[in-house]
Order: structure tokens, then C-alpha cells, then sequence
């Protein structure tokens, strides 16, 4: 009897434990604007945030030449930077090694960087080594020698036709590694039914060489749908990972529960090995952390980029107040720290 009493307060302890180590955040603050010196009268959106969180890379539809007064018809990349993480994002410059020239039929979209710095990950429907012939999007990559060097970029890199399924639209790349296996991964969203808004869901590629062999040799593995992050019959597209533990993942959808038009959602997992949980609006998981249902809202309010460490979050929101279709907001939250 006092052995089964001991095991039982055991595993009581351990539940707590693990109740205690699941609430490693407090809740995400009220999303603010990043400003008129980021954000411009046209569509700014789907940002990435290197490591050092110094460098912010975004879409956009502004001009690349300043001497054209209308938004260019297709998204490009921009990257503003910074001095400190306590200083001011200066004014946007233009990816232009990358970029193909203003009002070409062609887009460079949804950027994120390797852990490391020296690869871009981002889709685009440019038809260079293209699996469909150009005209859809295909996840790419391009490469650069020194990782503060945010105009170092070589040529992109076409990621091959085993993960560009042909037909599809294949976009949104989130890039991860294991640093305990040494596995890569690489999320990202398939559209097999291009011509429906919600046909699209997660899937994940995987490489177990070096991320140059991955990305130049087209080395990544067949995508495989992820179940357990899919809303089927919805729009599940533009991820965020935890990088620092791989341990979270944020989800732009429009499934059953949402605020708005997209919302930002959660899942979670308890180590790499592990399948996600059941993912759960964004505004739902900061009033179970005790905050207020303040990041989603009756806009649309999507494709996030997490800092390192898991401490903020800047994603786009086409919710009344900014100054263009789209704007980029930023949301803050604590670490909780235990004894």
C-alpha cells in the first residue's frame, strides 16, 4: 500500500512538473504596429526575423524603384534592419539581387532564413529550373557567403521537382534542424487544387546531409502531409517554428474557432519526436495563460515569424488602423521563469 502510494504521489509530481515546463510563456501582448518607417501605403507581409533578430526580410508591393508612385502588381523581398535589439528598424531597402525587376508577372513571397544565416528560404513563380513550366509557386533558396550580408545573396536555387510536386502550389517554406539528429526539416504548404483558397495544408520535407547538399543537390524527400497541423476543408498555410527547441508552432488558418477571416494558431509538442497537439486559436491560448484575446481579430491577421527566443512574434493584419492593405504588427510575451 505505501509503495502504490508512493508511485502515485510520483506521478502527481511529475504532472506537475510537466504543467509547469508546458507554461514556459505568459501570454502574447496587444500587437502594435510597426510604423510608417517599415510599413508603406502598399501590402507588407509574411515576415521572417534573423536569429540575431537584427534583420527583419518581408514581402511587399512596394515599388522597388522609388520613382513609380503605384504598388507593383507582384510581392518582392525587402529586409529593414537595425543596430541593437534595443534600436530602431531603419527604412526598407529592396533584395534587388534576388528580385525580379518591378511589374514582372512574377513574385518573390514568404521568406525565412536557415538557423545558420546563410541560406533564404522563400517561394516564387518565376520560371527558372521551374517543375510547371512558371506560373506556379515553387519553394526555392538562395545562398549567401556572409550571414550579416543581407545584399550578399547569390543566384536562387530551385529546391527540385520531388518536392515541387508539378500542378500544385507549393509555398510558405518554415526551415528547422534537429541539432540533436542533424535532421533538417523544412514545412511548408501545398495547394493540389490551386484554384480553391482553402485546398491548402501542411506538409514536411526532410534532409539528413548538409543544408548546401540539401538545397543545391535537391536532396529534400517527398513532402508528407502533417496531419495533426490540418484543418481539412480549410486554409492552413503560413508556419512559424520555435527554433531554439522546435517545440512550437504557429499556424495561419481560417478553421472552425477562428476570430476573423485568418487567425493565428498554436500547437505545441512535448519534444521533437513527438506529434503536435491539436492546435488552438491564438486569442484562446492567452486566456488560458490568465492575458486578454487581444492578437486576433475580425481581419485577417496571419503568417507569423517568431524570434529565437520564442519572445516575439511580428506577422501581418489587414485590420483597420494601418497604413496599407496589408501592415506588419509585432506582439510581445514574458518568459516564466521557475525555481
Amino acid at each position: 500500500m505505501k509503495r502504490l502510494l508512493g508511485i502515485a504521489i510520483c506521478m502527481m509530481l511529475l504532472g506537475r512538473a510537466g504543467s509547469v515546463a508546458a507554461q514556459e510563456f505568459g501570454p502574447w501582448s496587444a500587437p502594435a504596429d510597426l510604423g510608417s518607417t517599415v510599413n508603406s501605403s502598399c501590402d507588407d507581409q509574411h515576415p521572417a526575423l534573423s536569429k540575431d533578430g537584427l534583420s527583419l526580410i518581408f514581402a511587399s508591393t512596394r515599388p522597388q524603384n522609388p520613382a513609380l508612385a503605384s504598388c507593383d502588381p507582384q510581392l518582392h523581398l525587402w529586409v529593414s534592419q537595425r543596430d541593437s535589439l534595443d534600436s530602431p528598424w531603419e527604412k526598407p531597402q529592396p533584395l534587388t539581387m534576388l528580385n525580379l525587376p518591378d511589374n514582372s508577372p512574377y513574385y518573390d513571397y514568404s521568406p525565412n532564413l536557415s538557423t545558420d544565416g546563410h541560406w533564404l528560404f522563400f517561394h516564387s513563380n518565376r520560371q527558372d529550373g521551374s517543375c510547371n513550366g512558371g506560373g506556379r509557386s515553387e519553394l526555392m533558396a538562395a545562398h549567401r557567403q556572409d550571414k550579416r550580408d543581407d545584399f550578399g545573396w547569390e543566384a536562387p536555387i530551385n529546391l527540385g521537382c520531388t518536392l515541387n510536386t508539378s500542378g500544385a502550389d507549393n509555398s510558405g517554406p518554415t526551415f528547422w534542424e534537429d541539432a540533436a539528429t542533424g535532421t533538417a526539416y523544412l514545412y511548408f504548404t501545398r495547394n493540389n487544387t490551386p484554384a480553391n483558397p482553402n485546398g491548402y495544408n501542411i506538409y514536411v520535407s526532410t534532409c539528413t546531409s548538409d543544408i548546401s547538399s540539401c538545397n543545391r543537390e535537391q536532396l529534400w524527400s517527398p513532402g508528407v502531409y502533417v496531419a495533426e497541423l490540418n484543418a481539412p476543408g480549410y486554409r492552413n498555410t503560413r508556419t512559424a517554428i520555435r527554433r531554439r527547441d522546435g517545440l512550437e508552432m504557429l499556424i495561419t488558418s481560417n478553421r472552425p474557432g477562428s476570430v476573423g477571416g485568418l487567425d493565428l494558431w498554436v500547437s505545441t509538442r512535448d519534444s521533437a519526436q513527438d506529434a503536435w497537439s491539436v492546435a488552438i486559436d491564438l486569442n484562446a491560448d492567452n486566456e488560458n495563460k490568465g492575458g486578454a484575446a487581444v492578437v486576433n481579430t475580425t481581419a485577417n491577421d496571419g503568417a507569423p515569424a517568431l524570434s529565437w527566443d520564442g519572445q516575439t512574434v511580428i506577422f501581418y493584419s489587414n485590420k483597420a488602423g494601418g497604413l496599407g492593405g496589408n501592415d506588419l504588427y509585432i506582439s510581445t510575451r514574458q518568459k516564466i521563469t521557475t525555481p
